[in-house]
């Protein structure tokens, strides 16, 4: 009874997290008994088409400016943040939908005091009401995203919200890491015939395991976006290459929910592989509510965007060759065969007279051995480079 008493303990301070099965780490066949996915064969795909355009491996990072509640409940604001996500050249902007807080929070929870510098209302629930957008705001935003080249989808945070988001016909989905484990908002999003985007953060890797089989019983269209759930989260809890391992587990596309500072780690998503950055987006950190300190302004979003553009034309891959912007240096500072004496006319050319200067206009010294043995058409000077015609 003592130890069932202290279980019971541990329980009611804090929710019981499973724990994985011991694995060995690194192989997708560990995922064993899934849902067979629906589709073409039941295959998996590493691309996803979004309305007019396809992402993934082989494509441009999809790059998402999360407004969150950064528009604090203001359908103006919401709308300059997404004039100013279109000049930072970003691919989608992304809101967040919660309807009524009673969906998703008990009674007690919405009435818990809420009083701190960040805070909209004197109780949760009051916060929370205060930073949601107006029913009659979002066509307009969608409207307007849309006119400056913009993806504009959401995450909805009960089934409710999911309906209402499938009435606006949003071309992709995302769920939130809180509800990895909440199968009735997994079946509903799954259901809305969209792409979807699950993230992955403060959760175990068997939670993971059963989302994607829900999701896989109704569309394989996923993508998984690794996360850490911490805000911010501090460089040394990315642990950023599980990411791959995301990949490799479940055969889909990959991303980055990133919630460090600045956009170095972001960065180096993309070269691990991300398809997709999503980064919380304000016109001023230091403004009030809840996610502001842990997002990008203007000029860091730009900057994300530029760097991550340059990022990808570093890693495409082509045959090594000699470029045309090599060809200048290399005829500056390359070597040549060269003479190291004179050379008489008729006489038979010995290793010892050659040396490789540059520039590198002359022969390769990579034709030493063929060049050894010949003889001179004429006399030649020491210290110049050897010619085709010099020789016989």
């Amino acid at each position: 009874m003592p130890a069932k008493s202290s279980v019971f303990a541990v329980m009611s301070s804090r929710q019981r997290i499973p724990q994985s099965n011991a694995r060995v780490p690194g192989a997708k066949e560990e995922f064993a008994g899934h849902a067979e996915p629906k589709g073409s064969a039941g295959h998996i795909v590493r691309k996803l088409r979004i309305a007019d355009r396809e992402i993934g491996e082989g494509r441009p990072c999809f790059v998402v400016a999360e407004l969150s509640s950064n528009h604090q409940g203001d359908a103006n604001v919401a709308a300059r943040l997404i004039e100013t996500a279109a000049i930072c050249e970003v691919d989608a902007v992304k809101l967040q939908r919660r309807g009524d807080p009673s969906n998703i929070l008990t009674r007690e929870a919405l009435n818990a005091p809420y009083v701190n510098e960040r805070s909209f209302g004197s109780t949760y629930e009051a916060h929370r009401r205060a930073l949601e957008l107006p029913d009659e705001a979002w066509p307009k935003l969608q409207a307007l995203a849309q006119a400056r080249s913009l993806l504009f989808f959401a995450t909805p945070y009960d089934p409710d919200s999911a309906d209402f988001l499938a009435r606006l016909h949003i071309p992709i989905v995302k769920v939130a890491s809180c509800d990895v484990t909440n199968p009735p908002l997994l079946t509903a999003v799954a259901r809305m015939g969209v792409p979807v985007f699950l993230s992955t953060g403060m959760s175990t890797e068997d939670e993971i395991d059963h989302a994607v089989r829900l999701i896989w019983r109704e569309t394989t269209d996923l993508g998984l976006l690794h996360c850490i759930s911490a805000y911010p989260t501090s460089n040394d809890e990315v642990n950023l290459r599980y990411m791959r391992r995301l990949g490799k587990r479940y055969d889909t596309l990959v991303g980055f929910s990133d919630h460090t500072r600045g956009i170095a780690i972001a960065v180096a998503a993309v070269t691990l592989g991300a398809s997709v950055i999503e980064k919380h987006f304000t016109l001023d950190r230091s403004a009030r509510g809840p996610d502001h300190a842990s997002s990008l302004e203007p000029d860091g979003l730009r900057r994300l965007v530029r760097d991550i553009r340059n990022v990808e034309a570093a890693l495409v891959v082509r045959p090594k060759a000699v470029l045309e912007s090599e060809r200048p240096v290399r005829a500056r500072l390359a070597k040549s065969l060269a003479t190291c004496r004179r050379i008489e006319a008729g006489e038979v050319i010995e290793r010892s007279a050659l040396c490789c200067k540059g520039p590198g206009t002359g022969l390769s010294p990579l034709l030493l051995d063929e060049v050894v043995g010949r003889h001179a058409k004429r006399a030649i000077p020491a210290g110049v480079l050897l010619e085709p015609e010099m020789l016989r």
